[in-house]
């Protein structure tokens, strides 16, 4: 191998290492949210706390039997009496925006951030 083709390689490889850190390494940029807004069949149902300790909210409608558990700022669907269980794919959610739909149950689950400073400046009709 010659001079330079090592420096060309050293390159490369730094190059990989940078990108991989900056898109793997640095995950702390999601917005802190503050609370979660539950909907049934389209209406706020509840808007909870998302907090460290751990708490569970059963939502029974005609439609069906849901269980959400709080607990690490975030939450998560942990049953649902629905036939194709997509609802509890979702997992532990935690960022602004991201939500759980369960369809068949129609329940709707969205993460509000606390600070709304970075959304909307105006709005024109």
């Amino acid at each position: 191998m010659k001079r330079g083709d090592m420096a060309i390689a050293a390159l490369i490889v730094i190059a990989l290492s940078w990108f991989t850190y900056s898109t793997l390494g640095d995950n702390h940029h999601h917005e802190e949210a503050a609370f979660a807004s539950i909907y049934v069949d389209g209406e706020l149902y509840d808007k909870v706390a998302l907090t460290e300790e751990g708490y569970e909210i059963e939502i029974s409608s005609g439609k069906g039997y849901n269980l959400l558990k709080v607990s690490n700022m975030g939450i998560e669907m942990l049953e649902s009496n629905c036939p194709d269980q997509i609802c509890i794919g979702f997992g532990h959610i935690h960022s602004k925006d991201e939500n759980i739909v369960c369809l068949p149950n129609r329940i709707f689950v969205e993460i509000d951030g606390g600070d709304d400073s970075k959304g909307v400046d105006v709005i024109v009709s």
